[in-house]
């Protein structure tokens, strides 16, 4: 019987260990045109889609020098559903700026490169999983000049 105990307590020690085990997320944010600005870029739980960005839990923000025409950045998360989202702040007012059209003034991107032309891509469409140690290439969208 105690054999027996002590099996079951290392099984769900070891259950434990694995449901919280980190893994390595590495963002690559490639094309910038301009290498200039600040890189702000969020980390969200994106286990309920149905939220809108507002309402998504926050897990990472960061802001970064933009400083050649790509940039890479690592985390460490834990198994789960996640969404990024950045802009690149040319003026430095620490805010994307908008169109009056609500179109971005400054580039921008979202995990899985998802269609622009229709506006800001919803959370499902940018939602992806991690339950690995994965590499993640997000295209940076820069404004068309007319």
């Amino acid at each position: 019987m105690k054999k027996f105990i002590g099996l079951l307590v290392l099984c769900l020690m070891m259950s434990q260990s694995v449901a919280g085990e980190l893994h390595t997320l590495k963002l690559s944010l490639a094309k910038f045109k301009q290498v200039t600005g600040t890189v702000h870029y969020q980390i969200l739980d994106c286990s309920n889609v149905a939220l809108s960005w507002e309402k998504l839990p926050n897990l990472l923000t960061q802001q970064v020098a933009v400083s050649a025409s790509s940039l890479e950045q690592s985390t460490s998360l834990q198994a789960g559903s996640y969404c990024v989202r950045f802009f690149q702040d040319l003026n430095g007012n620490g805010e994307l700026d908008l169109a009056a059209s609500s179109i971005p003034k400054e580039p921008v991107g979202f995990s899985n490169n998802p269609n622009l032309m229709f506006g800001q891509p919803s959370p499902e469409d940018t939602v992806f999983e991690l339950n690995q140690d994965s590499d993640i290439r997000i295209k940076v969208n820069n404004k068309k000049r007319r």
